[in-house]
């Protein structure tokens, strides 16, 4: 910008205007810093070059192994897989806390896939989609989506709940959770309207944001000012100075601070949220998004994005798991004893064997939605993505209260 001094109708040079211009530029040249300007610049590459050479090698890949049976076989039994994918991954991407398997496991039910198989392939596929390619996807936008003053010290809490579910206390019969996770899953519906309504929950644009919080510095200040000048016109001095309440910027509130008392809050909830993970595949981005919005006051994207990337990480260990633990007559894999030996599981093997072949068509489409996600973000806004997951909750409660009443559990819960 030319630094042109500005004149006054007395012909003096209005030193405010130049140096709120000069400063201007400063403001947008500090956004970021030097750390977070290198991961945009690889979230950039991400984008435009590693990407699109994994969408052709994943679309290659069954083509490969499948050869003359690729279309008779793989594409006739998998096609809506891809399709389920791009949706799967999408609606996080775009910022919602709602992890993939929301969606796979009703689907993958109707198809007549065991749940501990779902259960497997929920973790598979989120281990990539909402642990890698989300985040990335993000990464040429706005680094700071991701908060490591949350993700380092409460992902090791998160850890332990899922090896514990895995390991220590496997599902036998899975309709008492089901009834719990469906009771604050409808909770939390209720959280988020009411954080619509009253405006309590940050729904702002990320840049938006920035130049609204420049703003209202710039205008507190001409108040200031103002305040000064009108004090000397009429030949008075104030004895008070102008109290302006400053309240905390999103870059602020993305960097926790934790007292004892909210840091043990923070790490039973995570625990706790790993268990529902290791039980149902799903479950602690859900609660983390509560805990961010509700005691940090965290924009939603970023809570969001945070917590469905502790969903992802942890569902690579739970892919690992499925992987090599599984009893010898499911699938591949090594059949190792992982867990503790009892009457109903001698072998102390983790139920569920990766479905690779479903694994391998949802692949496409889980990349595709991640790509999309932010723009889908930019387009609807972030106050519409909590819409959005509003009917991902309410759609999560009537399918589990659904899955309850065909099975029995409610007739017998109420002794009927």
């Amino acid at each position: 910008m030319c630094k042109v001094p500005l004149l006054s109708s007395s012909g003096e040079p209005a030193a405010a205007t130049i140096e709120k211009d000069e400063k201007a530029p400063l403001k947008s040249a500090s956004k970021f810093t030097a750390d977070q300007q290198t991961i945009i610049r690889a979230g950039e590459v991400w984008r435009s070059h590693i990407s699109p050479a994994i969408l052709v090698f994943v679309l290659v890949l069954p083509m490969l192994i499948y050869q003359k049976e690729y279309f008779s076989t793989f594409f006739h039994d998998t096609w809506y897989v891809p399709i389920m994918g791009i949706i799967g991954c999408t609606i996080p991407s775009g910022g919602a806390p709602v992890a993939g398997g929301v969606v796979f496991l009703p689907i993958l039910t109707m198809k007549n896939i065991e749940a501990h198989e779902a259960v497997a392939f929920a973790a598979s596929t989120q281990m990539v989609g909402v642990g890698i390619f989300a985040p990335m996807g993000w990464m040429s936008r706005d680094p700071t989506v991701l908060m490591p003053s949350f993700l380092k010290p409460m992902f090791p809490f998160a850890l332990a709940g899922l090896l514990f579910s895995y390991l220590v206390t496997p599902l036998e019969k899975e309709d008492e959770v089901l009834l719990v996770f469906t009771i604050f899953v409808i909770c939390l519906a209720i959280y988020v309207i009411k954080g619509l309504v009253t405006s309590q929950l940050d729904t702002s644009q990320n840049d938006s944001s920035e130049e609204e919080e420049a703003e209202n510095s710039s205008q507190s200040t001409e108040e200031v000012v103002e305040d000064e000048e009108s004090a000397e016109g009429y030949g008075t001095m104030s004895t008070t100075a102008p109290v302006v309440e400053r309240q905390m910027s999103k870059a602020e509130r993305r960097n926790l601070v934790f007292t004892p008392k909210l840091f043990t809050i923070y790490a039973v909830c995570c625990f706790l949220g790993g268990m529902l993970c290791g039980w149902i595949g799903i479950g602690v981005e859900k609660v983390t998004f509560f805990l961010l919005t509700y005691f940090h006051k965290v924009d939603v994207i970023a809570a969001g994005l945070s917590s469905i990337t502790m969903n992802g990480w942890l569902s690579f260990f739970a892919f690992l798991l499925h992987a090599v633990c599984t009893p010898e007559d499911e699938g591949f894999g090594p059949h190792l004893t992982c867990g503790l030996k009892d009457e109903l599981n001698p072998g102390g093997h983790v139920f569920g064997k990766v479905p690779y072949e479903l694994w391998l068509s949802v692949l496409p489409g889980i990349l595709i939605g991640s790509l999309i996600g932010p723009a889908v973000n930019a387009a609807v806004g972030p106050r519409n993505i909590m819409i959005i997951f509003v009917g991902f909750l309410f759609f999560d409660a009537t399918y589990n209260i659904y899955n309850l009443a065909t099975n029995g559990f409610i007739a017998e819960l109420f002794g009927s």
